[in-house]
């Protein structure tokens, strides 16, 4: 009897060792299972270690995931549409690279109110990637957050625009952690850090040789959208460009809030020695046929982007100062002096905000950035980070006679990430 009681107790002893070595592992393979992460927006957040169904909240987004994964589309599972209506010409190329792109759900349109959480909902994500700031749902829509939290989303916030030159990295090794491509984010960010030292190393230098002032710039913002002139950036997006080149934005010292509106007669008793504006416009907004600045219905926006050639950047630039809403920007010192530049719109909400930098550097101070070449630098993040080619005017000067304009064509090898290490 006691024998079989002995080995009862040692049976029932060694299933018990036996659950319990299920149950640790168990818990084990659920701990890999969840990463913790913290986001741009001081959250901490818990999320699949594996992410397999995203929810952008901008979709331009994409070209940032498309830096750390050459299938950038492929675990989108729903999407605002503000890439395909604001951006119409990278939308075409990445179109053209992943047609699958116009299968994925749009969720909205251009704004935070469009958005829908009830489709959301039905899209079984893993994960919703919004902006601090923007388009879509930014951490201010508590509501949003609180719904789709409780259906077990995941929210993680990044930035590329209230704090760009600080945030773009860390939005970077973010995306990475989410996505699986931490080697990737670091590449990326290593290269990041290298072209913005460029910038920073050529400032020191200057700060040596000259005791000037820093030169004063003024920002005109989506140029043609207004009826009014002239609308502004003050804090954050291509204000942060300003400022980290140390220049002397004209707008900060009487418009209040991160953007607002500047009356052209104080711009006309100010006179700011340069002059930068950013351009909203598309060959959607502008056709081949209406180059005539005699027609009246030319769209009063600036072209710069994908698809779009120097000529017509150029005469849209031109045009768009013609306007009647903003025909008194042609009497500033700065336009009459060479010293008018238009940017390409869309540099202030993405990691290849660098080459803007780069570029706003090279127009303030041209002869300390003589040597710097935004132009190279754009090729190079294109051909090591992007899976679509360069092709277009993403920045040019309003005198034929300048030099700082740059006009690719197939500049990069599509799906070349010479870089990038899977």
């Amino acid at each position: 009897m006691n024998t079989l009681l002995n080995r009862m107790k040692l049976t029932f002893l060694r299933s018990g060792v036996r659950v319990l070595v299920l149950l640790l592992t168990t818990a084990s393979v659920w701990a890999g299972e969840i990463q913790r992460i913290t986001d741009l927006a001081g959250r901490e957040v818990s999320l699949p270690a594996k992410v397999n169904r995203i929810i952008l909240g901008e979709s331009r987004y994409i070209p940032a995931l498309a830096i750390l994964d050459e299938q950038p589309i492929s675990k989108i599972v729903g999407m605002l549409a503000d890439f395909k209506q604001t951006d119409p010409g990278s939308y075409r190329q990445y179109r053209s690279k992943f047609p699958e792109i116009d299968g994925i759900p749009q969720i909205g349109h251009t704004s935070a109110d469009s958005f829908s959480v009830e489709q959301v909902l039905t899209l079984n994500a893993d994960v919703a990637i919004f902006g601090l700031e923007g388009h879509g749902p930014t951490a201010r829509h508590a509501h949003v957050i609180r719904q789709l939290e409780r259906a077990g989303v995941a929210i993680v916030f990044v930035d590329f625009r209230r704090d760009p030159l600080t945030n773009t990295p860390k939005s970077m090794t973010l995306l990475g952690k989410v996505m699986g491509r931490e080697q990737q984010a670091a590449e990326f960010n290593t290269f990041y850090q290298a072209q913005l030292q460029r910038v920073y190393d050529g400032l020191a230098q200057r700060k040596q040789q000259h005791a000037d002032s820093s030169p004063s710039v003024f920002i005109h913002s989506r140029v043609g959208l207004q009826d009014l002139c002239c609308e502004t950036m003050v804090k954050g997006m291509m204000a942060s460009f300003a400022n980290s080149v140390e220049a002397n934005n004209v707008a900060q010292a009487i418009v209040p809030g991160a953007a607002g509106v500047m009356n052209m007669e104080y711009l006309l008793t100010i006179q700011p020695d340069v002059y930068i504006a950013t351009a909203i416009g598309s060959t959607d907004t502008w056709r081949a046929a209406d180059l005539n600045p005699a027609v009246d219905n030319i769209p009063p926006y600036i072209v710069l982007g994908a698809g779009v050639s120097e000529d017509v950047a150029r005469l849209s630039f031109q045009n768009a100062l013609s306007a009647a809403n903003s025909r008194g920007v042609r009497q500033l010192r700065a336009v009459k002096e060479g010293k008018a530049f238009a940017i390409w719109h869309h540099f202030y909400n993405t990691p290849m905000n660098v080459v803007a930098v780069q570029a706003f550097a090279k127009w303030l101070y041209p002869e300390t950035f003589s040597s710097l070449d935004p132009q190279a630098t754009m090729a190079e993040l294109f051909e090591r980070f992007q899976p679509v080619p360069l092709e277009g005017t993403y920045w040019i000067s309003l005198d034929t006679q300048a030099t700082e304009t740059t006009s690719f064509a197939r500049h990069a090898r599509v799906g070349v990430k010479q870089g990038a290490m899977q």
